[in-house]
């Protein structure tokens, strides 16, 4: 049986709720017949300690969703470490290029600092092995998840950094772009980022992450990729062959040689939507037509899943799914694929999807009469908003500025010599939280998306 240290920390695992004098946080506990060792140099302390279940994914997301609806605080928001995220530095990025950043450029002007916490993540460490890999699940060979706060590196030298999207056509993908844009800023790094034309552009994305591969300035690269299994050549070349680090962002993949991972599980925001759509329809029986997004991507297949474990979990054979419909996250798709719904099934209760189906469906539902609730399994600004207005009943959020910031930070510390899943986590990501219409204003627009003004940036000048 393994217990995470937060979970001893907060009195969860230790007899009498507190920690033995000379407990460090982070040092690995052991576990043995009721009794927690706890070993920091030659010092050993046994302490017999309450039973306590392992802490699963799935147990951590039901623990931050109160009633499917409300925003529950994080595990060591519960244990009195706060639950807030911090409003990201404001940026004053320009379109397609922004200028050297000093490592002092953080908000408020403070020096960055490796001790300096920031906000609350779901980490896993050890070694990632792909055989025990599914997809939008963590590799069962990772311990975790682990509830901690982010810490922001120093950069030791001005890196240059590769970074490339799938495509810049929508708002979420501009809310990473900011906070790969601002992160660099702070830490004085340097930014390449190319966008292909879509999930339907692998090849493109491919001869794009090549070029930045074979550049001698890039020294790494961050992977937004398009295809969850059909990288993992890309990646292999580039991790050893090139001898530069492929750090993931948002999009989860296979890859064996992948050197770190800043993400969620999708799997997860679509167990968090289905939760919602649990709670939401009291039970009773209830229709869902959903829409994923791509098919061959490395997280719209793992909104689905997540969502029908949910729903047979909380309310088995009460959500009845009429149809799935699969597409580009371009909006012209999103909307024939809504109209093509709506028309073979006018009655159904909820249209449950990607974000940009549902922040399109209320213009598309505005002249009808039956009008079906709408959740998203993530959350881009526009959502937000129509959250705020009742247009939309509710989305996962997954902190995507953040997502961003982590895959900077990750970078970082490799290029510096850090090793993942030893010095830092191998996978982490911003815990995830249900916006509604009735929680929603407890979530800072900025602490999720970044200003309101900003525009996409391709180029950041690392300080000289």
């Amino acid at each position: 049986m393994s217990i995470g240290t937060d979970e001893l920390a907060c009195g969860m695992g230790w007899s009498g709720g507190q920690p033995p004098a000379g407990y460090r946080a982070g040092a690995a506990p052991e576990y043995r017949e009721g009794v927690m060792t706890y070993r920091g140099g030659d010092t050993v302390h046994e302490k017999p300690v309450v039973a306590v279940p392992r802490l699963t994914r799935r147990a951590v997301v039901r623990m931050l969703v109160a009633s499917g609806a409300v925003a529950a605080g994080s595990l060591l928001a519960a244990c009195g470490g706060g639950g807030a995220t911090p409003t990201p530095a404001a940026g004053g990025a320009q379109p397609t290029a922004a200028p050297a950043a000093s490592p002092t450029a953080a908000a408020g002007g403070a020096t960055p600092a490796a001790t300096e916490e920031l906000w609350e993540v779901a980490s896993y460490y050890g070694t990632y092995d792909v055989s025990t890999k599914q997809p939008g699940r963590p590799a069962t060979s990772l311990q975790g998840p682990k509830m901690e706060k982010w810490t922001r590196p120093k950069a030791n030298k001005p890196y240059m950094i590769g970074v490339s999207f799938p495509h810049l056509k929508d708002p979420y993908w501009l809310a990473v772009d900011y906070g790969i844009v601002d992160e660099a800023q702070i830490l004085g790094v340097g930014i390449e980022l190319v966008a292909a034309q879509g999930y339907n552009d692998l090849t493109g994305q491919i001869n794009q992450v090549e070029d930045l591969a074979n550049r001698a300035d890039i020294e790494g690269i961050i992977l937004a990729a398009i295809s969850y299994a059909s990288q993992d050549q890309l990646v292999t070349e580039i991790v050893k062959n090139k001898k530069k680090p492929v750090v993931e962002v948002i999009n989860d993949i296979q890859a064996p040689d992948i050197t770190a991972k800043a993400l969620v599980s999708f799997y997860d925001m679509g167990y968090t939507a289905g939760l919602y759509v649990a709670e939401d329809s009291g039970g009773q029986n209830v229709t869902v037509v959903f829409l994923p997004g791509p098919a061959g991507s490395g997280w719209a297949p793992d909104t689905l899943d997540g969502f029908k474990a949910a729903v047979e979990e909380k309310v088995p054979g009460k959500v009845q799914i009429l149809d799935v419909k699969w597409g580009d996250t371009g909006k012209d798709v999103q909307v024939s694929l809504i109209e093509d719904s709506l028309n073979a099934y006018p009655d159904v209760t909820y249209l449950v999807g990607n974000a940009v189906a549902i922040d399109a469906a209320p213009d598309i539902l505005a002249n009808r009469q039956k009008k079906p609730k709408l959740v998203s399994t993530y959350i881009i600004p526009p959502l937000y908003d129509k959250i705020a207005e009742g247009k939309v009943a509710a989305a996962p959020t997954d902190f995507t500025a953040l997502q961003g910031r982590m895959a900077v930070d990750m970078m970082v510390r490799i290029l510096n010599g850090e090793k993942p899943g030893v010095d830092f986590p191998f996978q982490s990501g911003p815990l995830i939280k249900i916006v509604t219409t009735q929680n929603y204003k407890e979530f800072k627009y900025e602490d999720m998306f970044g200003p309101r003004d900003f525009r996409p940036v391709f180029s950041v000048k690392p300080k000289a």
